[in-house]
């Protein structure tokens, strides 16, 4: 018998994917756990194992690279020795012996009645439909045979063709673009954002990471950068403030165990937030090599799901721009994500007195059903003080 191809679910919030390749060809013998086909979800291209093993089936329904398919749809069998594919006939409803326009037809003749059933009703749509909304349609792209009127008499109005237009993905929409896009708009409707800003002097952390750059660099191979330093100022600070490694569950407040940080990386067509686990123990050297590693799987599509999952807090860094300040959306499962400008000469109070120093404006977005005001103001405190004294990040 047969068995099933079927799209796996490969992160909570994945229910579609875009289908890049067969990495096996129709016909090929497969053996459970060899890599089968490719598929792109909104994190990361990757390859998916074979459950089972069998002759691979590929049918002429099956997905064509760039298609979008469904967590569980059936892409294609796997087929036993010798074993020939044949697709259940589809059973008429209801056939009615005393009736044959009904029950008496055969398949062809049942194909070429739906047909003309199909382009009789194409043909009663289109002309069902108002000036107007066919040439919203036509500015819009969509194809008013295949719409359903909500018009009297089943009318197709304007709106009907807007609802459409709105509902479908733009052509060639990546599943990547398409989920960022579902998962900022579920951020900000489920979880309530506040903001706390500050300004912090980096003139010594700046200093800092310029004595420790040569020796990390030769010793590993690895530049030394604030990202890294960042990283380890918020790591430290959700060691010392619990209360912050924590997220929203199931309506309750869940502690996590470990104070891992999600690094937001930019792309060409969305972001990805790979997650550097516990970069309040690593020296600076390791965790300079860890998040280097993750930004370079992330670019170039490597990155596996479980490289992705976990952390209570992220950080969004836009130092290497001319972005002084900036506020980021929340990661769907986590309660906080820090957003750093540029380190720049700006003026600031020092000992009472104006002068230039180098400073750092930061900005933490809270899930205010995690954090209220107060705590999450010591939450950034702790991080600036660190920013502050990087002495203490050695």
């Amino acid at each position: 018998m047969p068995i099933d191809i079927i799209i796996p679910r490969l992160g909570w919030s994945m229910e579609e994917a875009n289908f890049v390749a067969w990495l096996k060809k129709d016909g090929e013998p497969v053996k459970s756990g060899q890599p089968l086909f490719t598929i792109e979800s909104e994190k990361a291209a990757q390859d998916i194992e074979a459950v089972d093993s069998g002759i691979l089936h590929i049918s002429e329904d099956s997905p064509q690279p760039g298609q979008l398919v469904k967590v569980g749809q059936a892409i294609g069998h796997l087929l036993a020795e010798n074993e020939i594919f044949a697709r259940m006939p589809v059973t008429p409803q209801s056939p009615s012996p005393q009736n044959p326009a009904s029950g008496t037809l055969g398949t062809g003749d049942s194909k070429v009645l739906t047909n003309n059933s199909l382009s009789t009703n194409r043909e009663e749509s289109k002309m069902a439909a108002s000036p107007r909304a066919r040439r919203l349609a036509s500015e819009l792209g969509v194809d008013i045979s295949s719409l359903r009127g909500s018009g009297r008499t089943g009318r197709i109005v304007e709106n009907d063709v807007r609802q459409t237009a709105i509902s479908a993905p733009p052509a060639g929409l990546s599943a990547m673009r398409r989920n960022i896009a579902r998962n900022t708009s579920a951020s900000f409707s489920s979880i309530p954002h506040f903001y706390l800003r500050c300004e912090l002097d980096a003139t010594a952390l700046i200093r800092l990471r310029e004595d420790l750059l040569p020796e990390i660099e030769n010793t590993c191979g690895v530049r030394l950068t604030l990202t890294d330093l960042l990283l380890r100022a918020q790591g430290k600070a959700l060691q010392h403030f619990p209360a912050a490694n924590s997220v929203w569950m199931d309506d309750n407040i869940v502690s996590l165990h470990t104070f891992d940080v999600g690094l937001v990386v930019g792309l060409t067509e969305g972001i990805m937030i790979p997650i550097v686990r516990s970069p309040e123990k690593e020296n600076l050297k390791t965790l300079a090599q860890q998040r280097s590693s993750l930004v370079q799987m992330a670019r170039s599509g490597k990155l596996a799901i479980e490289a992705m999952q976990g952390g209570a807090t992220s950080l969004s860094n836009l130092g290497n721009t001319k972005v002084d300040e900036f506020a980021a959306v929340i990661a769907p499962r986590q309660s906080s994500v820090l957003a750093a400008g540029r380190a720049s000469p700006r003026p600031f109070v020092l000992n009472g007195r104006l002068a230039v120093r180098t400073t750092l404006r930061l900005c933490l977005s809270v899930d205010h059903r995690v954090l209220d005001g107060a705590p999450a103001a010591q939450f950034l405190e702790l991080i600036t003080q660190l920013l502050e004294q990087p002495e203490k990040l050695i």
